[in-house]
């Protein structure tokens, strides 16, 4: 019994190798077929371990923290999309004199979509978001992280602009609040 389980567990396993077209996710020039099944759009060089972790900023009675997860060979399949890839996924949490303003930590982080905080390793070797949302002022952002130390990243970003948000039913829309309901730069440091 022990020799088939071996035998099958080998089996399965070069299986799963074989099947997958690993394509570094900062290769500018990649061409994969995004819809295939087979490719696996990995990070080769590990940049998106430097941010993985709880990172605080805090000034005054402001105070934001952000949790960082590295999910390894997550599969995709949205629309045409049926590929894996390696991303970094997360939640925020914004206080002000001690209460909560903001909270993203229910969200479902397994989801392909509706993340409010995705991010990418893009092909300039950045880790950029795919989605930073504050749901609070009906925004998304591209933020930027960067590594300052082992125990410091720079959190940077800008709005994507003022483009209305479609609500679930066509023909409503959401209104676009001014301001941010945090920083969009901040030095956070590790905890």
């Amino acid at each position: 019994m022990k020799y088939l389980l071996f035998i099958l567990s080998l089996t399965l396993s070069l299986q799963c190798k074989a099947q997958n077209q690993i394509v570094p996710l900062n290769n500018c020039d990649k061409q994969y077929d995004h819809a295939s099944g087979n490719v696996y759009l990995k990070d080769t060089e590990n940049k998106m371990d430097n941010y993985v972790g709880i990172w605080k900023w805090a000034h005054g009675n402001k105070e934001f923290i952000i949790t960082l997860i590295k999910q390894k060979h997550h599969y995709n399949q949205t629309g045409n999309d049926n590929y894996f890839s390696d991303r970094l996924v997360g939640y925020y949490q914004y206080k002000e004199n001690g209460v909560l303003i903001a909270d993203t930590s229910t969200d479902n982080l397994n989801r392909d979509f509706g993340i409010k905080v995705h991010f990418i390793l893009d092909c300039y070797s950045q880790i950029s978001s795919l989605s930073f949302r504050d749901y609070k002022k009906n925004k998304n952002y591209d933020m930027f992280l960067e590594k300052l130390s082992p125990a410091q990243i720079r959190l940077t970003g800008k709005e994507e602009g003022d483009v209305l948000v479609s609500r679930s039913a066509p023909g409503t829309y959401a209104p676009i609040y001014g301001g941010n309901t945090f920083p969009l730069k901040m030095v956070l440091t590790k905890q």
